[in-house]
């Protein structure tokens, strides 16, 4: 955790002139109860407003007399103050911080791989169980708009009934329209059913590009076989999986495979904040300075090979992982965004040249904009 500094003489109104006028976190103790924390973009304004009574103003009034111990934290950037307050309140008040923070869980649609036959369905809880969570999603519709796209290019059901296959059963609209393989009636074995989660899996794993490459390879294949009515229906279906890719969301990923970096201001200005991002859990922040004294990619460089190969990933429980992204994916949809999220599979190899360059945009003030604001982000 970042370190806090320490107020030592917060009854005397000169002890406060030593709290920069800058944005951070601050903690005030009490010798009973639990302590009150909060950011604040002025931290001198802030405690001289808590701590110290106005003119006219009763002492009794301020926190002055009650508090023990005042502790405050500088931070370069919005997301820091908001990670910062998270860590802190999760430490002292744990049973709070999702209602401290205001936390709005993500939305992510699951596949129940437990089942005989695998269904998907829209969630807001991660869990350990069997099941693979592709996400997170802007909001419920979103992900319902995705689901409901990305289920037309399977043959994978839609019901959410504990199939018991048998020919006699109704079945549904979904097996008319030869959208589903009708496990229901029996229609298919369950072979022919898991080769087909499987085919999804893959889709998701890796964000439609087996799909893609498999859809291509069939495209060719038919037009080279000079079956032109097959060859079309293939380039329709292509077309219908990019319009699939199209309604992700900007940071939905298989969530193992969630991984990357935020870049940010530091508190100190010849440095930019690291924060991984580890299968959708938050890991410590890295601060970074130019290798070489003057700010360069090149000098970034250095510092991020020597930063990530030091850092052991941990991969928090479930509960604490959709804490950590309803704070990622609040800070990445804010409009003031500040800073960059760098997206990338391999911890072990993470892309040096781009964040590099992402820093270098940060630390010279020219980070990408939000989408809807300036260049997509």
């Amino acid at each position: 955790m970042k370190q806090f500094l320490e107020l030592a003489s917060w009854q005397e109104a000169d002890a406060l002139r030593a709290v920069p006028e800058a944005a951070g976190v601050f903690r005030i103790e009490f010798a009973a109860g639990l302590p009150y924390i909060g950011k604040t973009a002025n931290l001198r304004r802030r405690l001289r407003r808590l701590l110290l009574p106005r003119d006219g103003q009763s002492a009794r009034l301020s926190l002055r007399e009650i508090a023990r111990r005042v502790q405050f934290g500088l931070t370069g950037s919005p997301f820091e103050s908001d990670w910062l307050l998270y860590r802190t309140v999760k430490a002292d008040r744990p049973a709070e911080v999702r209602q401290y923070l205001k936390l709005r869980s993500a939305t992510f649609v699951k596949v129940l791989l437990g089942n005989r036959f695998p269904r998907t369905c829209l969630t807001q809880r991660i869990t350990r169980s069997r099941a693979l969570f592709y996400g997170p999603f802007p909001n419920r519709l979103a992900a319902e708009r995705f689901q409901d796209a990305f289920l037309d290019l399977f043959g994978v059901r839609r019901c959410s009934e504990n199939l018991q296959p048998s020919p006699d059963h109704p079945g549904c609209i979904w097996g008319e329209l030869q959208l589903c393989l009708r496990p229901c009636q029996a229609a298919c074995d369950d072979s022919e059913y898991g080769a087909e989660v499987l085919r999804m899996k893959r889709f998701l794993a890796t964000d439609g590009a087996s799909l893609l490459a498999e859809t291509k390879a069939a495209r060719e294949s038919a037009s080279a076989a000079m079956e032109f009515e097959s060859a079309g229906r293939h380039h329709r279906f292509l077309a219908k999986i990019e319009d699939t890719l199209r309604l992700r969301g900007d940071l939905s990923r298989e969530l193992d495979a969630l991984c990357g970096a935020i870049l940010q201001r530091s508190a100190d200005e010849a440095c930019v904040d690291l924060t991984p991002l580890y299968k959708g859990s938050l890991q410590a922040t890295v601060q970074l300075a130019c290798s070489d004294g003057e700010l360069s990619a090149g000098g970034f460089a250095a510092s991020f090979r020597d930063a990530f190969p030091s850092q052991d990933w941990l991969e928090g429980p479930p509960a604490e992982k959709e804490e950590h992204l309803a704070l990622l994916q609040r800070w990445h949809r804010s409009s003031f965004r500040q800073g960059e999220f760098v997206p990338f599979a391999d911890m072990a190899e993470p892309p040096v040249r781009k964040l590099s360059n992402a820093a270098l945009r940060i630390a010279s003030g020219r980070a990408r904009s939000p989408a809807g604001i300036g260049a997509k982000g």
